[in-house]
């Protein structure tokens, strides 16, 4: 890692979030130099308030990575995968809390164990759309019975559109897309 990549992120994702700030706040203190500053003040008060937790969360997805068995999710989620196992993984990826400091170190390790493109997409949206940790946030919002039916359009998407995943990826590995 260079001196340039710890400033300014070592992906494109990163950099364009830090370059972002940079240049936002460079417009702020030329031209509104006490938002600037109250904006900053923010921004260091919730880094304090998170720092911990994010840390925590940090170590707790490498620790669930090391204990995941990666012979077995090879097996169940790569190339050998059916949809029933594909659309498991979503509904599985919508149980996991945290956000996604937490989850996506947990299904990156998971692919990087072989789970296949559609898996792992899958993962992601459902973790995405179900997101269980959310349950209790919009309990103090809205009704039993709207949460509820979040919950229940968001597990049916996700197999919906987990078995369409299946299905274009089972395509394009068995050469009919691109030949």
């Amino acid at each position: 890692m260079s001196r340039l990549d710890l400033l300014i992120g070592e992906s494109w994702g990163q950099r364009v979030v830090i370059l972002g700030t940079l240049a936002v706040y460079a417009y702020l203190v030329v031209r509104r130099p006490a938002d600037a500053w109250t904006g900053a003040q923010h921004g260091a008060t919730t880094v304090v308030h998170l720092a911990t937790l994010i840390v925590a969360a940090l170590f707790l997805s490498s620790a669930i990575g090391t204990l995941l068995p990666e012979d077995r999710l090879s097996e169940l989620l790569g190339e050998s995968a059916g949809f029933g196992e594909v659309a498991a993984a979503g509904l599985i990826a919508g149980l996991i809390p945290g956000g996604p400091y937490a989850t996506y170190p947990v299904i990156k390790r998971i692919q990087e164990s072989g789970a296949e493109t559609p898996a792992v997409l899958t993962m992601l949206l459902g973790y995405g759309l179900i997101s269980v940790g959310r349950v209790p946030y919009g309990l103090v919002f809205f009704t039993p019975t709207i949460v509820g039916l979040r919950l229940l359009t968001a597990g049916t998407a996700t197999i919906i559109v987990g078995m369409v995943l299946f299905a274009v990826g089972g395509v394009i590995r068995n050469g009919a897309v691109g030949s």
